[in-house]
């Protein structure tokens, strides 16, 4: 049960930065209404569970060298490959498309700091 209340928080944060990221970023657009933010949550939940452990250990050089900055470019990749899995998936009137390099990093900045303000907020409500 535990398990389930984590990856459901999990989830409902990244649909909370997604709408953060989508309403104060123009470059950042979206269809599909509340299904989209909850495929695009889940997606990001799974990549941020099984495939950023693994680039995180392979950057690990790159993020020591640069102080913990290389990780905003670790959370754009993350972004990339959602925006990417969201196309390969054509799920039905659901789209997800970031414009520009500098958008990903921007929204993997915007991301991050909702993420951490959504589980601060959580943590001091408990």
């Amino acid at each position: 049960m535990r398990l389930l209340k984590k990856i459901a928080l999990g989830i409902a944060f990244n649909i909370g930065a997604l709408l953060v990221v989508t309403e104060l970023l123009d470059q950042v657009t979206y269809a599909g209404g509340w299904k989209f933010f909850l495929v695009t949550g889940a997606l990001i939940g799974a990549l941020n569970t099984f495939l950023k452990p693994i680039i995180k250990f392979f950057a690990l050089p790159a993020i020591i060298l640069s102080g913990g900055l290389f990780l905003i470019l670790i959370n754009a990749i993350i972004l990339w490959i959602t925006e990417e899995l969201v196309g390969i998936l054509d799920l039905p009137g659901i789209d997800f498309n970031i414009e520009g390099a500098l958008t990903f990093v921007l929204a993997a900045i915007l991301f991050g700091l909702t993420n951490w303000f959504e589980h601060w907020l959580f943590k001091r409500s408990l």
